[in-house]
């Protein structure tokens, strides 16, 4: 089985298998429980540090300690998914006139 990220408007009915009660039943069991109780900002910055796929510029963060951060941390960046949003408009800006 394999996994589809969206749909057209038209695909989403009854009659399409892929949105079956069974299959949705059955793909369940296979999902993660991959959520975790974060109480702090170090704790999610430890997380975020440890994720595969985290990139660690060399931007060091303003007043770590204040944030309970380590005094050596830096900006994160994790680059996945689709520019939507503000952040369409942001890299517009970033990357000049068009």
């Amino acid at each position: 089985m394999s996994t589809v990220s969206s749909f057209k408007w038209d695909e989403v009915k009854a009659a399409n298998p892929i949105l079956s009660q069974a299959r949705t039943t059955i793909e369940t069991a296979f999902y993660g429980n991959n959520v975790v109780n974060v109480n702090s900002l170090s704790e999610a910055y430890k997380l975020a540090l440890s994720s595969p796929g985290t990139v660690v510029t060399d931007m060091p963060i303003e007043r770590p300690c204040e944030l309970g951060l380590p005094e050596d941390a830096k900006v994160l960046l994790f680059n996945d998914g689709t520019v939507t949003g503000r952040t369409a408009a942001a890299r517009r800006i970033a990357g000049g006139r068009r």
